[in-house]
């Protein structure tokens, strides 16, 4: 397995979140994380760990559930992600997704 860390930027709505993570996951990498950097606090990091459409689903339904916000709304947006894919081509495909939807912070 690869893992790799990776910079984006996006809305913090719930459509939006799908979307990058969807994006990541049909490619058939898993996202294990969330990072974001506070001013105050330093880095925050929560587990994702989703690796399918249905956890990106619950996920997504979860915050909606809870009223959640997150994380990256502390950072405008800004927030790293880290992730793990069986090949190098598929990390690769997953940083040519995420510029190709404009969410690759580069």
């Amino acid at each position: 397995m690869h893992r790799s860390t990776v910079a984006v930027r996006h809305g913090t709505d719930n459509e939006t979140i799908a979307d990058e993570l969807n994006l990541i996951v049909d490619l058939g990498a898993t996202v294990l994380d969330v990072t974001v950097e506070h001013p105050l606090y330093g880095e925050l990091t929560a587990k994702l760990q989703v690796s399918s459409r249905a956890e990106v689903a619950q996920f997504v339904h979860k915050m909606q559930e809870l009223q959640a916000e997150p994380l990256s709304v502390l950072t405008d947006g800004y927030h790293l992600h880290t992730i793990e894919a069986p090949t190098n081509e598929v990390m690769g495909a997953v940083r040519d997704a995420l510029r190709q939807a404009g969410y690759l912070a580069e």
